[in-house]
């Protein structure tokens, strides 16, 4: 938005459908913290293997995989980052695409930065972020398939760079709700801890207060609390109490975890810092998915299959996540997009 282009607030700043959304994000939740499909398809797709050729397949991943799978990925994520960025960007989207077709969507006034994305519509974002899931699972399965048809060896690259792809998607849809990932080194530290949740939302590190906090925040998000937003920013919000004070906390927490990343791998490495972080965390659990990758015949099938669940369940998680929290920080958002001498001069959309 230009200088001289007047900012236009949607009034209200949160419309019935915005308030009602808040429940039934809850309830998407809620549907994903169960028992999962992930877990079903795995045993679907396990199914397809002989028995005698399973049990091979087992005894290779305890014999093999326990020993040098994890210690394989994790070399590849120290040593070959730049190869996994570089296949990751074919499937990525930037900030600049992110903000051409949010325009698309508005009429009357031109969004020319993420921090504007905050005067759109929740639901109009929804259907932005719905058309690019389609996009992210067409990459886990040309990713999955792919490097799944070499079998064993193909093994610690495809979960490698499909847990980046996931991490990727994660940034991407908090980008469609306006939240700057790439440049804001607190919103890079929320986004990884997102990403973790997402892999695993009932059973992630619970001596995470970040991660905690998303969790509560998942839960927590009656209408009531956000219909009198702030108008004074984060200070107003936490002085509130409820969602808008576990919005604050975690904000402040993953500022400090980003200050400390920053020191110890500066700005230009601070994605490959976060996301190794968030690996070494996950990355024994993913090695489950070696028995049935391991069996050449099936692995390249098994392989689309599994990383396509498990993409399209990271990609439910983070756009609950992201909309939850759009919606109850919007208010707020619009106040410091605007800044106090200025707000009076604002156009009111109708």
């Amino acid at each position: 938005m230009n200088d001289t282009q007047k900012i236009a607030i949607p009034s209200p700043v949160l419309d019935a459908k915005e308030e009602k959304t808040l429940d039934q994000l809850t309830e998407r939740y809620e549907k994903l913290v169960r028992p999962g499909k992930i877990s079903q398809l795995g045993k679907k797709a396990t199914k397809l293997i002989p028995e005698p050729v399973r049990k091979m397949g087992h005894e290779i991943s305890v014999t093999v995989a326990e020993q040098e799978l994890y210690a394989q990925m994790m070399g590849i994520v120290a040593n070959g980052f730049k190869t996994i960025e570089e296949q990751a960007a074919k499937f990525s989207i930037n900030e600049d695409a992110v903000v051409k077709k949010v325009n698309q969507c508005v009429d009357g006034y031109k969004i020319e930065k993420l921090e504007e994305i905050c005067l759109v519509r929740s639901y109009e974002l929804e259907k932005l972020v719905s058309q690019y899931k389609s996009q992210d699972l067409l990459a886990a399965i040309v990713e999955g398939g792919g490097t799944g048809a070499f079998g064993f060896w193909g093994l610690p690259f495809n979960l490698v760079l499909s847990t980046f792809l996931y991490f990727r998607a994660v940034q991407s849809i908090a980008m469609f709700y306006g939240y700057d990932v790439k440049n804001d080194s607190t919103e890079m530290v929320i986004a990884s801890q997102v990403f973790t949740n997402a892999l695993s939302p009932a059973n992630s590190d619970a001596n995470n207060e970040v991660t905690t906090l998303i969790g509560k925040v998942m839960i927590m998000s009656k209408a009531a609390v956000i219909k009198q937003s702030s108008k004074k920013g984060w200070a107003e919000m936490a002085s509130r109490g409820g969602v808008p004070l576990l919005l604050t906390q975690m904000r402040a927490l993953a500022h400090k975890a980003a200050k400390n990343a920053l020191e110890k791998a500066g700005q230009k490495g601070l994605e490959n810092s976060l996301f190794k972080e968030a690996f070494e965390q996950i990355g024994r659990k993913l090695t489950l998915k070696a028995v049935g990758k391991a069996i050449p015949v099936a692995s390249a099938v098994i392989g689309a299959m599994l990383d396509t669940a498990q993409m399209s369940k990271v990609l439910e998680f983070a756009d609950v996540f992201y909309q939850k929290r759009y919606i109850i920080e919007k208010e707020s958002r619009i106040y410091q997009l605007l800044g106090n001498d200025i707000a009076a001069e604002a156009e009111i959309i109708e």
